[in-house]
């Protein structure tokens, strides 16, 4: 999805709720000024997704941020990711 010239930089995080499947989440941090909507921006992300990598691979939801929480050592930090979207549900 780094081709998306909307998208600055995005993370990928797996949830699974009530023991269910996981569910992909994407976070994207796009520039500031950004047009599309969370809707367009999923669907061009699954699209992307669909071409490239594998069509059983469904989005459940796209979160925009401003940045991606990084650790010193400038890797991303998913498990942040993870507990903010889940006590958001």
């Amino acid at each position: 999805m780094q081709s998306l010239p909307q998208v600055k930089e995005t993370a990928a995080i797996a949830i699974s709720t009530d023991g269910g499947p996981s569910q992909l989440i994407i976070y994207a941090a796009c520039p500031a000024g950004q047009e599309l909507g969370k809707d367009a921006l999923r669907a061009m992300m699954q699209n992307s997704i669909k071409r490239d990598l594998n069509p059983l691979f469904k989005i459940h939801d796209v979160v925009l941020v401003d940045a991606l929480p990084r650790t010193p050592s400038n890797k991303v930090m998913r498990r942040v990711l993870r507990d903010q979207y889940l006590s958001g549900i």
